[in-house]
């Protein structure tokens, strides 16, 4: 067996070589660089302790309470009995109601407030009429309110200014047959909590 003429090893050393150190240079950059997981991993390194401060309190300034509206009372509450705090689901009487044009783009949530109820039968232009105003409703009992039924179900008004409109639609149904619960803000965990006084959100 003859060994290879020399430049003829050169060339493969050479070439082996360079392979070598091509493959320990991407080595080298592989292990160098943040990898994608290591770039998340890195932006999750806490920030000194004064950005933090004054990034939170930066939100605690922007962070305004809600607003409280109150709902109003035409003088016919007094004689409406209230939904006990233990009652879950307090049947009424089959009834009627129809949105009218003020209240465009909003129906909806009102039909979300009328089903609450249950037995609820949405007509062109019988049974309780429903309203709305973008500010407060006037005449019910007081200023500042957002939300009135006259005489148990012969005409409704609503604001649209308060941020849960079918929680209001749903209070002011809910005055068909029954009078405030109690103060506080109402919200969906119960009967007795629609009917609360306030609309806080």
């Amino acid at each position: 067996m003859c060994a290879a003429p020399p430049t003829r090893r050169f060339v493969m050393l050479s070439s082996i070589r360079r392979i070598a150190g091509a493959s320990a240079v991407a080595a080298a950059l592989l292990f160098a660089l943040p990898t994608s997981a290591n770039a998340v991993e890195n932006s999750d390194i806490a920030r000194p302790a004064a950005v933090t401060q004054s990034a939170e309190a930066a939100v605690a300034a922007d962070a305004t309470p809600a607003p409280r509206f109150k709902t109003g009372d035409a003088g016919n509450l007094s004689d409406l009995p209230t939904v006990k705090a233990d009652e879950r689901a307090v049947r009424v009487p089959a009834w009627s109601y129809h949105i009218t044009s003020s209240c465009s783009g909003r129906e909806g949530a009102i039909r979300q407030g009328a089903n609450y109820w249950g037995s609820a039968t949405e007509t062109a232009s019988s049974g309780t009429p429903v309203s709305c105003v973008g500010g407060y409703v006037q005449g019910c009992g007081g200023g500042n309110v957002v939300g009135c039924n006259w005489g148990a179900g012969q005409r409704i008004e609503l604001s649209t200014m308060v941020g849960d409109f079918a929680l209001l639609a749903a209070h002011e149904f809910g005055h068909n047959w029954y009078g405030h619960s109690g103060t506080g803000c109402a919200s969906w965990a119960s009967q007795a909590d629609v009917m609360r006084t306030t609309m806080c959100s």
